[in-house]
């Protein structure tokens, strides 16, 4: 993996904010939904402990937490530093992994990308996907200290959103 891909994606998120800005009122006439204070990716990857020590080594991160999925027959990283999360995916059974996003997940790559948001935009961007019809799960993670939602875009695209626990 190279650096440019991490920031390949952060750079996605940011372009997505600014033409959604570009689009809208000037700021004297409105107000932000959310501001990001951090990003998230999460990228499949095929040598779990090469990927962890690689961003470690050369991009400062440290592991946060380590461990299996619930969901699927995975094991996965979660690195952090620098306001981003990185969440490193290894598939232990890639007929399932193919199955677990659609038929579309990669044997190495992306899986989905976020942001980091304060707790009160964190709460009103849940509200607001709700009001529009979006299902955002908010669930606690103790170890990175933070709440999260996941919602698909109208591609089917996975976004996750985090908030410091309050």
């Amino acid at each position: 993996m190279k650096p440019a891909c991490i920031y390949g994606c952060i750079a996605a998120v940011m372009l997505l904010a600014s033409e959604a800005a570009a689009q809208t009122p000037p700021a004297s006439e409105r107000m932000p939904l959310f501001v990001a204070k951090g990003a998230f990716a999460a990228f499949v990857v095929t040598d779990l402990d090469a990927s962890v020590r690689w961003y470690e080594s050369v991009l400062g991160l440290h592991e946060i937490k380590r461990g299996k999925s619930p969901r699927v027959a995975a094991e996965t990283v979660v690195l952090g530093g620098h306001n981003i999360f990185l969440e490193l995916i290894y598939y232990t059974d890639r007929v399932l992994a193919k199955r677990h996003i659609d038929d579309t997940a990669p044997v190495a790559g992306p899986v989905k990308t976020g942001a980091i948001v304060s707790p009160g935009d964190f709460d009103s961007l849940a509200k607001r996907l709700r009001d529009r019809g979006a299902q955002p799960g908010i669930f606690a993670d103790k170890e990175m200290g933070v709440r999260s939602f996941i919602v698909r875009d109208n591609d089917g695209n996975l976004l996750q959103f985090f908030a410091p626990m309050d």
